[in-house]
């Protein structure tokens, strides 16, 4: 049975819509808390990027379409745009101020994450064999081992989609304006908090 991520991704995506409109931080680390969001957030939108410039529309067929991509951003992990939506998740709640909220989205994301991961590597392994099974062994699945980068002799790069990637960089930007407006209008009076939670 194939694992849908999208079904899971909306499900909890309800469940913390609701835990952040509802909720307020119990910690008076806002400040703190704001800077490592902004800086995670931030890392996690360029390093999806980076990655895409790698493998946008190449991904299970590789640059010739019959290989898979090994070199570059993928020397240091096989699955860098997971890892740094993966950072960029934490960057956005991290902007919520509430340490509990980080560890159950950390937590989530990496239980969803890795039933995707397993099934595409299935995937890989079954179309292109030995070599990918050599890869599997020598690097990392997700998080990066940054002293195995190499930047690669030429990168052909496809436009469609890093400007894709580019509009969804702004979509992250919004997951953020909206978390900063909901402490707005929980100050102001406008959204009831019917909880504090570290």
């Amino acid at each position: 049975m194939r694992f849908d991520r999208m079904f899971w991704q909306w499900i909890f995506g309800v469940f913390f819509l609701v835990w952040i409109i509802f909720s307020a931080p119990k910690l008076n680390y806002l400040g703190l808390f704001n800077i490592i969001g902004i800086f995670l957030l931030f890392i996690g939108i360029l390093g999806r990027l980076y990655a895409t410039l790698y493998i946008g529309g190449i991904k299970n067929g590789g640059r010739d379409g019959n290989s898979f991509v090994s070199d570059g951003i993928y020397r240091v992990c096989r699955n860098p745009l997971y890892f740094f939506s993966f950072v960029g998740l934490l960057g956005i709640l991290f902007l919520k101020g509430q340490l509990i909220l980080v560890i159950v989205g950390a937590i989530l994301f990496l239980l969803i994450y890795r039933f995707t991961i397993l099934g595409e590597e299935r995937f890989l392994s079954d179309k292109f064999g030995d070599s990918y099974k050599e890869f599997l062994k020598n690097t990392p699945r997700f998080f990066p081992d940054f002293s195995r980068f190499k930047y690669s002799e030429r990168l052909e790069i496809r436009p469609f989609f890093l400007h894709k990637e580019i509009k969804r960089a702004f979509v992250w930007l919004l997951g953020a304006l909206f978390i900063y407006i909901i402490s707005i209008l929980q100050n102001l009076g406008f959204l009831p908090v019917l909880i504090m939670i570290y």
